[in-house]
């Protein structure tokens, strides 16, 4: 059976950083409803047998208006990224449907701790604005890094949330040090390390490439989490 498509617009495109953008699109004819935390496949006109098809995670719960917004990062090199990258608004996207398991657990009866490295972080994003419209009804601590400052994407958005509401706590590291940094510099590990057993219980969760989410699911796993209880998402 054929994959149903269909067309929307990019309605607005915003620099995260360097290689980061951010699309919304204009809401599609039939409306796409999914949980924060999954991904829209887009059939993308390049490759050599297009349309090249690639997965691209929400990072805006859904909207009154049916809009969507995605986040990505340009990976060098890649045919999909590049050409998504250079879209302007007005620009068509074919759009499939919206898949993925990585999303809050249901019901929400515990802690969450989330992990994420450079664009492995979209997805929480995305949770968290679904959270944050009330009082979290449990804490949500993030663990978030990345090697530069302005890498670390939605840090200003975190630092807000997390002075408003007492139980979303956010700790931010860079992997090298900045000169205009002034906060933890080491990588996610040596948080987790630190501070990890005494915020138990809580489920945890893990976003980013393999080289990234293996370790820390490893982490996990001898801190006593079965290797099921550890929810993650691999970007590669």
């Amino acid at each position: 059976m054929p994959t149903i498509t269909q067309e929307t617009v990019v309605e607005r495109v915003t620099a995260l950083s360097t290689d980061v953008r951010e699309l919304t699109l204009r809401a599609p004819e039939t409306p796409v409803p999914f949980r924060p935390g999954q991904w829209v496949s887009l059939h993308l006109p390049v490759g050599e047998r297009p349309p090249l098809v690639r997965a691209y995670t929400l990072s805006r719960p859904e909207e009154a208006s049916g809009a969507l917004t995605l986040s990505f990062d340009r990976v060098p090199g890649g045919l999909g990224s590049t050409y998504l990258f250079e879209r302007q608004v007005g620009d068509s996207l074919t759009i499939g449907g919206v898949l993925g398991n990585f999303t809050l657990p249901e019901p929400l009866d515990t802690d969450l701790l989330w992990v994420a490295r450079y664009t492995g972080i979209v997805p929480f994003r995305c949770m968290l604005l679904s959270l944050a419209s009330q009082p979290l009804p449990h804490h949500v601590r993030l663990v978030y890094g990345a090697h530069r400052p302005e890498e670390l994407i939605y840090h200003q958005e975190f630092l807000t949330v997390a002075a408003r509401d007492p139980r979303f706590e956010y700790y931010p590291t860079l992997l090298e040090p900045a000169v205009e940094w002034e906060g933890t510099v080491g990588d996610e590990l040596e948080l987790l390390e630190q501070f990890a057993s005494s915020w138990q219980p809580f489920t945890p969760m893990v976003c980013g490439l393999r080289e990234f989410t293996r370790p820390v699911r490893e982490f996990f796993q001898q801190l006593g989490f079965e290797r099921r209880a550890v929810r993650f998402e691999n970007y590669d």
